[in-house]
């Protein structure tokens, strides 16, 4: 007899159990709206005489209002204003309208680095626009390995200018006509220097800014590559990275820089590259200047 009863009472427990969890789980992910329901009831009817408009941001939760902002273009000497539009959650079946919620915003407005703390009653705010129009839009031509010829460049240039280009990042690496002691390090069919006039007569036609791009400590494949600068890797394993504690590297890199801007005598600038830096401080020579860090390499 009390088994039975036992397991009828097993039964039913193992059967409201999963129920009662539940239904509290389900009023505990909807604790925000059940809530706010009964406390926002208890409110219009404790205070049915007072108005509304007295409600602020912080008596609705954070769930129940979405911010839809308006931006607009910047003026340096105003305050722009941020437009807010709130609207109730969908599960509360309840309309809360923009002008019934009066509040004040501290809105920080950054000017020239001077913060300025603004009190903006009509929720507005100053949202910075970025002017596309006046950026610059450079084409990277990477030349290393399969170069094309002068002609093509005079089909090209007319097409990126018509895409909305306004200069060239050239980058030659072993295309470029070194010579001296560099000329090694050029291609057998490497631009000549009339083919780099060329190209700048041609840039310029089509009103194209050329900046050269000369890398300087990484992507130096093709110059560490060869026997007489193999010395001057970071490590003797890999041909990419020069290394910075050599006197003799800063005695190449400057003849090569000397040359590019030799041919280019009118760029306003040149790309120095030192990206994809691998392998650092691992020539042995790197020991006696005890670098704390990589930026530290740069400040001396």
């Amino acid at each position: 007899m009390l088994s039975r009863r036992y397991l009828r009472r097993s039964l039913v427990t193992a059967l409201l159990l999963p129920i009662v969890i539940l239904l509290l789980l389900a009023i505990y992910q909807n604790r925000h709206v059940i809530f706010f329901e009964t406390s926002f009831d208890h409110h219009d009817h404790g205070h049915h005489h007072e108005d509304h408009s007295d409600l602020s941001h912080d008596h609705i939760p954070n769930h129940k209002i979405r911010y839809q902002f308006s931006p607009k273009q910047l003026t340096t000497n105003s305050t722009t204003l941020l437009n807010v539009h709130i609207n109730e959650d969908q599960q509360t079946k309840k309309s809360v309208q923009t002008s019934q919620i009066p509040s004040l915003m501290n809105v920080v407005n950054s000017n020239n680095n001077n913060k300025q703390i603004v009190s903006a009653k009509n929720q507005t705010l100053t949202l910075p626009v970025i002017e596309t129009k006046n950026l610059q839009r450079f084409v990277h031509l990477d030349l290393k390995g399969a170069a094309p010829k002068v002609v093509y460049f005079e089909k090209l240039f007319p097409y990126l200018k018509q895409l909305g280009a306004t200069g060239l990042l050239i980058e030659y690496e072993d295309m470029f006509p070194f010579t001296g002691r560099l000329s090694s390090i050029q291609h057998g069919l490497a631009y000549k220097k009339n083919d780099i006039e060329k190209i700048l007569q041609l840039a310029e036609k089509n009103n194209l800014k050329v900046m050269p791009l000369l890398q300087v400590y990484g992507h130096l494949e093709y110059v560490l590559k060869l026997k007489e600068f193999m010395h001057l890797r970071e490590d003797t394993k890999y041909p990419q990275v020069i290394t910075p504690c050599l006197e003799e590297s800063y005695e190449l890199l400057f003849e090569m820089v000397d040359q590019m801007l030799t041919l280019h005598p009118s760029i306003p600038y040149l790309h120095i590259g030192c990206d994809e830096v691998y392998y650092r401080f691992i020539h042995p020579q790197c020991a006696k200047y005890k670098f704390r860090d990589e930026a530290d390499l740069f400040i001396r």
